[in-house]
């Protein structure tokens, strides 16, 4: 019994030593010896991140109370630029101009060019103050065109054509509402057509033309821009008569005018010597606009009855002479092999790079001219008269092309769609 319980004894107070031990080991590691290297980084480390989370933490606090106040400052700026749009609107603006009256007193100073051509008018600037939109011009009395208004002080409008009897000086007004101002003669229409030179026919003169003459003093044209000239023999050779009489006129028309170019009008015979000074005898550069009004550029048989008269009558026989029968070689030089496009009847034409508009007006009632035909030019065989350029009118005679009405208008159409203007 005794062994027993000695032995319970002793393993009780064994177990409560292992406990006892084990206490004591604990609270050396906490007190009794020196921390490693390991545990003194660990320790900084964890201070370090310690520090830097707290510094990101303030630096993201600081961005993230910028860019609130940023977003607050835009916003307040965007409010106030809103506001002060409003307060200065377009309709303010207008209303304060309106009610202010900011526009000085209406003035014109000065225009620029100062003349042009009565065919074309003239885009002109002005120069003066107290333009806007509701600026009108006047030439004279005729409203100028397209105004355009580039400044209060600057304004451009077209002055538009006008009839060659309103040649000259013209007064100059702008007006904006009940303002107005002028200038005086301050602009000049000229006249710019090119003069005639008119070539009569067989066994006529100048004479002929006078009709169509007045007809054209009645559209404005002035008496030293109308010539008519008269040969001293029309039953000479037309070669003679381009060569030494109509050559030395034109170009005493040239000098006396100062134009460059001349138009030309020419009747029956008078077609064959213009043709050939154009041709031959230096006018390729002289001439603008050609209207032949029956021309005998081929030749007529009625000519045959009378070639004992001379050599014009003589040259235009047969008609569509061939070379062997052409008198002094007239119709074979200006037209060649009637039935052969083998010459140019137009030469120095604007179709061929040249200055000349040709044209050739011929009448169905011709009882001169036979066949009428012969008076067609640019024929590719005999008889061709499909070139644009011959237009046929219709009852009027052969000596009354020269002063028929119908026949005068085309004449004077032809003539004035080009000019020193409009080239």
């Amino acid at each position: 019994m005794k062994r027993v319980v000695s032995c319970g004894a002793m393993l009780w107070f064994a177990l409560c030593l292992m406990f006892f031990c084990a206490a004591c080991d604990g609270d050396d590691d906490d007190s009794g010896e020196n921390p490693t290297d390991d545990d003194v980084d660990d320790d900084v480390n964890d201070d370090v991140d310690d520090d830097i989370d707290d510094d990101v933490d303030d630096d993201v606090d600081d961005d993230v109370d910028d860019d609130i106040d940023d977003d607050v400052d835009d916003d307040v700026d965007d409010d106030f630029d809103d506001d002060l749009d409003d307060d200065t609107s377009d309709d303010d603006v207008d209303d304060d101009v309106d009610d202010d009256t900011v526009l000085p007193d209406l003035a014109l100073d000065s225009i620029s060019p100062t003349e042009a051509g009565a065919s074309v008018g003239a885009v002109v600037t002005l120069v003066g103050d107290g333009f806007n939109e509701d600026l009108e011009v006047f030439v004279d009395d005729q409203p100028a065109q397209s105004v355009v208004v580039q400044s209060l002080t600057q304004a451009t409008a077209f002055f538009p054509p006008v009839a060659l009897t309103a040649c000259g000086l013209k007064d100059v007004r702008v007006r904006r509402g009940d303002q107005s101002a002028l200038l005086a003669d301050a602009f000049e229409y000229y006249f710019d057509e090119d003069p005639i030179v008119f070539v009569h026919g067989f066994v006529l003169n100048s004479g002929e033309w006078n009709v169509m003459m007045d007809r054209f003093r009645d559209l404005g044209y002035p008496d030293d821009a109308l010539w008519a000239i008269s040969f001293s023999s029309s039953l000479q050779s037309s070669r003679i008569n381009a060569r030494d009489e109509l050559a030395p006129y034109i170009d005493n028309v040239l000098a006396v005018t100062g134009a460059e170019k001349v138009d030309i009008v020419a009747h029956s015979m008078g077609g064959l010597s213009t043709r050939l000074w154009i041709g031959f005898y230096g006018g390729a550069e002289k001439v603008r606009d050609y209207v032949s009004l029956s021309g005998t550029h081929h030749g007529t048989v009625t000519s045959c009855l009378v070639t004992w008269l001379g050599d014009g009558a003589a040259e235009t026989c047969p008609a569509y002479a061939d070379e062997d029968h052409s008198v002094n070689n007239v119709q074979w030089d200006l037209n060649g092999d009637p039935d052969l496009p083998d010459v140019d009847e137009t030469p120095f034409g604007v179709e061929d790079g040249g200055d000349i508009y040709w044209n050739a007006l011929r009448t169905d009632a011709d009882m001169i001219d036979i066949p009428e035909d012969t008076c067609c030019l640019n024929q590719s065989y005999h008889g061709d008269c499909s070139d644009p350029i011959n237009v046929e009118v219709h009852g009027v005679g052969h000596i009354e092309m020269a002063f028929d009405p119908e026949v005068f208008e085309l004449t004077q159409n032809i003539v004035r769609a080009h000019n020193i203007s409009r080239p």
